[in-house]
C-alpha cells in the first residue's frame, strides 16, 4: 500500500477551533458515512443508475473536501457532473475506479488516525484529571 497520507485534517482542525473531541467525532462520522456512501455509489454504478451515482458523488464531495483528499478532488466533481448531465459517460468507469481505490486507502488511513487521536485525547484527559 502507498504510504503517502491521502488526507489532511488541518482545515477540519481550524474549522473546529482545534477541539480534539470535535475532530475525533468528525473522524468517526467520516468512518461511518463514507464507506456506506461509497458502497451505495458502487451499487448505483452497477445498476447504471446515473442519477444515483451523481447524488452519491455529491454526498461524498463534502467528505473529500473536509478531509482534503486531494487525489480525487477533481474526479469526484467530474463524476457528479458527468452523471448528472449525461456527458462523457465513457469516463465514468475510470472515475468510479479511482474514487474507490483512493477512498478505500483513505478510510484505512483515517481509521489509523482515529486510534491515534483517541489515544492522545484519553492521555490528555487523564493528565488533566491527575
Amino acid at each position: 500500500m502507498d504510504s503517502k497520507r491521502l488526507f489532511d485534517l488541518t482545515n477540519l482542525a481550524e474549522m473546529l477551533g482545534d477541539d480534539k473531541k470535535a475532530i475525533l467525532q468528525m473522524v468517526k462520522i467520516f468512518l461511518q458515512a463514507t464507506p456506506e456512501s461509497l458502497n451505495e455509489l458502487n451499487k448505483c454504478f452497477e445498476k447504471n443508475d446515473l442519477q444515483g451515482v451523481s447524488k452519491l458523488a455529491h454526498k461524498l464531495k463534502s467528505s473529500v473536501d473536509i478531509f482534503q483528499v486531494k487525489d480525487i478532488k477533481q474526479e469526484i466533481r467530474r463524476l457528479e457532473n458527468n452523471t448528472r448531465d449525461n456527458i462523457n459517460l465513457d469516463e465514468v468507469p475510470e472515475l468510479v475506479g479511482k474514487i474507490n481505490q483512493v477512498l478505500s486507502t483513505t478510510i484505512k488511513q483515517v481509521e489509523e488516525e482515529k486510534e491515534i487521536l483517541a489515544k492522545r485525547l484519553y492521555q490528555n484527559e487523564n493528565a488533566a484529571n491527575s
